[in-house]
């Protein structure tokens, strides 16, 4: 019998892309060179700081208000895809990787170029990447499955018709807001700051994607489980995101989710690779507590 600490499991979220994209107008006065900032018409608090972000025109022309330089072959395009940083007045700054957008630092930034006429782009977030979410202290899932009254007059015994499942939970974080260093957190981490920014987003609304592990690789148990994995993939959706503040205590983060469509139980397991005799059979150890396993290359 194997015996888990919740020390084995963690969560990854995935920023959920939107199928609706925003529609707006870009101007030369919305756009500031020196600054590498610009905006358009669309409501704060839509779009939030490490979305990967794809802005295209709508009427093909190229996106001439990013410099050449930010594609990867230096050419203007009618599309292209950024991370970005939202300031607090709703200024937007555009950079390649994750880390240099929640940075907000001038180290990557994306350079702008000045325009002459007016532009009509579309942005819609088109985020894939799985990140781990940092400070989680606690989580928990429910699993329920609805059921109908199918008993007819007469029946002994109540009969129940098995329906629709539904999924919630919460996350429980040591509350935190920003990146303090690198060497804190690594850049693949999700601050807990999202998951209520997540709750106040207009027009892209409050979903994401997860992975809740139960177990996660290097926790398993016996002699041929180490790298095995048990996690729950789900699509949620934030219902309530609250903070608590005790003055002898750590601020902590309490957000509570519902899914919002299926729920996957996922086990991975790792199957060992046996060296074999000639004959085909595994080659026992000298103790016989097992047998000889083929050493990883990498």
């Amino acid at each position: 019998m194997a015996v888990y600490l919740g020390n084995a499991g963690h969560v990854e979220l995935i920023r959920s892309g939107v199928a609706n994209a925003l529609q707006g107008n870009m101007v030369n006065a919305y756009v500031n060179t020196s600054k590498g900032a610009f905006s358009f018409d669309f409501q704060i608090g839509t779009l939030l700081t490490g979305d990967f972000v794809e802005f295209r025109t709508t009427d093909g022309t190229d996106l001439s208000f990013v410099a050449a330089s930010g594609w990867d072959d230096a050419a203007q395009h009618p599309f292209g895809n950024w991370y970005i940083n939202v300031d607090q007045v709703g200024s937007i700054r555009l950079y390649r990787t994750f880390t240099d957008a929640v940075a907000g630092e001038s180290t990557g930034r994306v350079s702008l170029a000045t325009i002459s006429r007016t532009i009509p782009i579309s942005c819609s977030v088109a985020n894939t990447v799985p990140r781990t979410l940092g400070q989680v202290v606690s989580y928990e899932l429910t699993t329920d499955r609805e059921t109908v009254d199918t008993s007819s007059l007469g029946d002994e015994f109540r009969n129940q018709y098995s329906t629709m499942i539904t999924g919630s939970g919460q996350f429980d974080c040591l509350f935190d807001y920003r990146y303090a260093s690198s060497s804190r957190y690594p850049a693949s981490a999700e601050l807990p700051i999202y998951l209520h920014n997540l709750l106040l987003r207009q027009q892209f609304g409050a979903e994401f994607t997860a992975k809740l592990y139960i177990i996660g690789s290097g926790y398993g148990q016996g002699s041929d489980a180490d790298n095995d994995s048990v996690w729950h993939e789900i699509t949620g959706i934030v219902t309530q995101a609250g903070i608590s503040c005790d003055s002898n205590d750590v601020m902590r983060s309490t957000i509570r989710f519902v899914t919002t469509g299926e729920i996957k139980l996922r086990v991975a397991t790792v199957t060992p690779s046996y060296l074999l005799q000639e004959s085909g059979s595994r080659i026992k150890l000298q103790d016989s507590s097992g047998f000889l396993i083929l050493e990883d290359s990498d």
